[in-house]
This record gives structure tokens, C-alpha cells and sequence, in this order.
């Protein structure tokens, strides 16, 4: 193969990853769109593609099926979680460790609120089990998030198993967003409450006491 016949095979493979990617995009996009009119189980790999205008033939290159798209689409939400939970805390929000904890859990309940999709595929209590186990694995690192937060504005004990702890803290506060999301089709008030008692009860085990930086 010549040089020439060589730079045009990695140009051809360079434009065919990019359509990859944007075929994905696209496929991922439609998915959130039709979460937001539909419930889950109403929402077919047929539906996505066609919303996304990627033949279906063509979609399965891309996914297995939709809870193969909706795996991947978790990891997009997941990624609009830790961006809201790296941004700057306002100082009457981190005067004590509570406050910021409960500050960090109506971060998360706005993200749920402008999101619905990640209300129907996270805490929405139709969550497919495949979908429900990448998100695990997502809210580790929104729990590493977390963690680093807190150490930005408190000195934390160096206590075994305390990173973990911010895991635990969001599948807590998200098991009662779940309750609310099914009692009630939105994450109330009255929940959200809860969800700051239950996560700032079960921190306290490991932050009682630490001070600011």
C-alpha cells in the first residue's frame, strides 16, 4: 500500500468514527426527548431511532438495544450531577459540615427537577436492573465529587471507609427521591426534608465535630 492509499484508509476511518460518535449523540438525545413525553417502558429502540433519523438497522451498530442506550444515557446524566456538585458552594452554605451536606442534596433534587429523564431512568422505580447497576457505579464518582467538596471546606478525619460514606449519603437521599417520585410524580418539599434528615443522620457517624479548613 502506498503512502497515499494509506493516508486516505485512515482518513475514510477518521470520518467513519465521527459519524460513529455523532450517530451516538444523536441516539442518546432522542432518548432524553422521549423520556421527557413518555414513561420508560413506553419508549422503544424503534421510537429512538427514529426520533434520532438513524435507520434502525443501523442504531443496533451503536447500542445492543434501548437498555443498552439508556446505560449509556446514564452516564451523560451522571456527568450533569458531578458538574453541579463542583460548583462553588455559597459561604452561608458551608458555615458547618450540615449545612453543607443539606445544600449538596437540593443540588441533586434540582438536577432531578430539570431532568426528568433522569427521574424516569434513576430514581423514577422502573429503572431497568442494567441501568440501575452502571448507575451505581455512576454515583461513586458522584460520591468522590462529594467527597472532594467536603474537603475543600473541611478537614476531614482521616476515618476508613469515609469516601464510601458519600456513596452511601446518595443512595440514601435518592431511595427516599425515589418514594417521592412514585408517591407523588416529583420530588416535594416535604421529601426533600426527609432526604436531608436521613443523609445529614447517617454523615454524622463519620463528621460530628470536624471544623472548617
Amino acid at each position: 500500500m502506498t503512502n497515499r492509499q494509506q493516508i486516505g484508509v485512515r482518513k475514510s476511518h477518521t470520518v467513519m468514527n465521527q459519524r460513529g460518535i455523532e450517530r451516538r449523540s444523536k441516539l442518546r438525545q432522542a432518548a432524553y426527548e422521549l423520556l421527557c413525553e413518555r414513561d420508560i417502558e413506553d419508549v422503544s429502540f424503534r421510537d429512538i431511532a427514529a426520533r434520532a433519523d438513524v435507520p434502525e438497522g443501523s442504531a443496533y451498530h451503536f447500542y445492543a438495544n434501548r437498555f443498552d442506550l439508556f446505560t449509556a444515557l446514564a452516564g451523560d446524566l451522571s456527568d450533569l450531577f458531578i458538574k453541579a456538585h463542583q460548583a462553588d458552594v455559597p459561604p452561608k452554605r458551608r458555615g458547618n459540615w450540615q449545612d453543607l451536606a443539606a445544600h449538596l442534596v437540593e443540588v441533586g433534587a434540582k438536577v432531578y427537577a430539570e431532568n426528568p429523564p433522569a427521574c424516569a431512568l434513576l430514581i423514577g422505580g422502573k429503572t431497568p436492573p442494567e441501568v440501575k447497576q452502571a448507575d451505581r457505579i455512576n454515583d461513586r464518582r458522584v460520591g468522590e465529587v462529594m467527597y472532594n467538596v467536603f474537603a475543600r471546606y473541611f478537614v476531614l478525619p482521616e476515618t476508613t471507609g469515609l469516601r464510601a460514606a458519600f456513596y452511601y449519603f446518595i443512595e440514601i437521599t435518592d431511595l427516599i427521591f425515589m418514594l417521592s417520585v412514585i408517591e407523588h410524580g416529583e420530588i416535594t418539599p416535604a421529601m426533600l426534608k426527609e432526604a436531608k434528615l436521613a443523609g445529614t443522620g447517617y454523615l454524622a457517624h463519620y463528621l460530628d465535630g470536624v471544623r472548617p479548613v
